[in-house]
């Protein structure tokens, strides 16, 4: 895996930076407001002013006429370490962000996305160690969460907050129509997609089918991805 270890000081990738933050807020593929038909992705597009093309080029690569990606591809890696045990690589692609924990592939964002992933405990756990000051680590992670109802005062609330914490300044109707976005692509209209099951011997698992969590899987895939979560977490 190539990646840059200075991108986040180059670029400055964290919640200081505005073009930054509307990247982090175009990864939510499922961030929609059912009684607007609008995607996340369309209202950032309205109302904020859209990252240059050339940092957008440094950030996750050049592409061709076509906007195809170039090979090799020579976007930035957002580089972490969770604790001694787990580090975060998340690839900045051009339309997609691919992570990995160690060398474990857990998902990605762009048009075949692999998302629903980590439990909204496991995203708090995850990110309990994380004291760096405007740290992107909370909207970097949280396209690869799954939340349920009974979570969802408390993810609004975080939500609100790390919004508050951005380049962007929002008002109150954009800081509330974000959230209600980005709580959508958490937590589904149908209950049961929002349950991730324990399966004896193996773990968590999911019924959502653009997961590396997902029940269909091997057995060994699924500890394997298991393991490398409860790792990351301190479970």
């Amino acid at each position: 895996m190539w990646y840059n270890f200075y991108s986040d000081l180059q670029m400055k990738l964290n919640l200081s930076n505005p073009d930054f933050c509307i990247y982090l807020l175009s990864q939510f593929p499922f961030a929609a407001d059912d009684e607007k038909e609008m995607m996340l992705s369309d209202y950032m597009m309205e109302q904020f002013e859209m990252p240059a093309k050339g940092w957008l080029e440094e950030l996750s690569g050049q592409t061709d006429e076509n906007e195809r990606e170039l090979d090799p591809w020579n976007g930035y890696t957002y580089v972490h370490e969770v604790n001694d045990k787990v580090t975060l690589f998340a690839e900045f692609h051009s339309y997609n962000t691919v992570y990995f924990f160690n060398d474990i592939y857990l998902g990605n964002t762009g048009g075949h996305f692999h998302l629903s992933l980590l439990s909204w405990t496991e995203l708090k756990e995850i990110i309990s160690n994380d004291k760096a000051e405007l740290s992107p680590l909370f909207l970097l992670l949280l396209p690869l969460v799954i939340g349920n109802e009974s979570e969802r005062a408390e993810i609004e609330s975080k939500i609100s907050e790390a919004l508050q914490q951005t380049a962007l300044d929002l008002n109150d109707p954009h800081l509330g129509q974000i959230t209600k976005f980005l709580t959508r692509h958490l937590i589904f209209g149908e209950s049961h997609k929002n349950r991730l099951m324990h399966k004896e011997h193996i773990g968590l698992t999911t019924s959502r089918n653009h997961s590396e969590r997902n029940q269909e899987h091997s057995e060994e895939e699924l500890k394997q991805i298991n393991e490398i979560i409860s790792l990351a977490s301190g479970a």
